[in-house]
């Protein structure tokens, strides 16, 4: 199947891509399911960054499906990688989010699936197999959770907001590691989570379960799936500057909106030295 130019992307086409890259991350999560919690043996790509045969697996099985039907598409995934082109479109697939947790058999793990026209996201699809969630949106067809639509906190205030972020896997060597940051925020809301999969915690801002964001040298296969979610249930998506959000680039900071520039005043002021 060939897709047209994303302008040219109809509702009802948007709609035929996020029903079938829901129905192949439902069969890759699946698959994941089949294994967890079993004897796996577990690779290290880095000192603490691991890797199963089940992220193989899942990857092989997401890559034959998209290609068999969209063989024009180039996919661009965690495990065998992939050439994004400048522009045009490209599928980004996290075949296993939090493959540490799925290694030590927590269920906060995930398949990501998300079809982008350059920076721009227009399908998004996170399965959460163990956690028996799905999130899904499509560009101007809005979010759903479990097949219900799903909208973004109403929280005004971070002091009022639950929120998430993340740690590169070099975050004991590199100072750059959002220590000083999640220490300023975890002082300025009600709570900052650290759960292990940027895709599931995307999708619990785009469903209101937390009201902001922010992590960075992350790779754009674990965010644009949950950055489609997100700007489709009615949330703000950009990088720590405020500029859109470009999947490429790493960083990200996703609220409900009306936190949006509290965060990044938050972010910057650690980045500056402020008190």
């Amino acid at each position: 199947m060939s897709i047209a130019p994303a302008p040219l992307v109809r509702p009802e086409l948007l709609k035929g891509l996020r029903r079938h890259a829901l129905r192949i991350a439902r069969e890759a999560g699946a698959l994941l399911l089949s294994r967890w919690r079993t004897p796996l043996p577990v690779r290290k790509k880095g000192a603490i960054d691991l890797v199963t045969e089940l992220d193989t697996a899942s990857e092989t099985l997401i890559r034959e499906r998209l290609l068999a039907h969209y063989p024009d598409v180039p996919v661009v995934a965690e495990e065998q990688g992939g050439s994004a082109p400048a522009a045009g479109l490209v599928w980004y697939v996290d075949p296993l989010d939090g493959t540490t947790n799925f290694a030590h058999g927590h269920p906060f793990f995930a398949v990501s699936i998300a079809l982008c026209d350059g920076r721009e996201p227009l399908v998004g699809v996170v399965v959460a197999p163990a956690l028996n969630t799905v999130h899904a949106a499509a560009r101007g067809l809005g979010a759903e959770r479990n097949g219900e639509p799903c909208e973004v906190a109403k929280t005004t205030l971070l002091a009022d907001a639950l929120g998430a972020t993340g740690f590169p896997y070099d975050r004991a060597t590199n100072p750059d590691n959002n220590l000083r940051e999640f220490a300023a925020l975890k002082l300025k809301t009600r709570g900052v989570r650290r759960c292990g999969s940027a895709a599931l915690d995307l999708c619990l801002v785009a469903d209101g379960t937390y009201g902001f964001y922010w992590e960075q040298r992350l790779a754009p296969w674990d965010l644009a799936a949950g950055a489609c979610i997100v700007a489709e249930a009615g949330g703000r998506v950009t990088d720590w500057s405020g500029a859109p959000f470009e999947p490429r680039v790493g960083q990200i900071a996703a609220t409900n909106g009306p936190l949006h520039d509290e965060l990044l005043a938050a972010l910057r002021a650690v980045r500056e030295g402020a008190p």
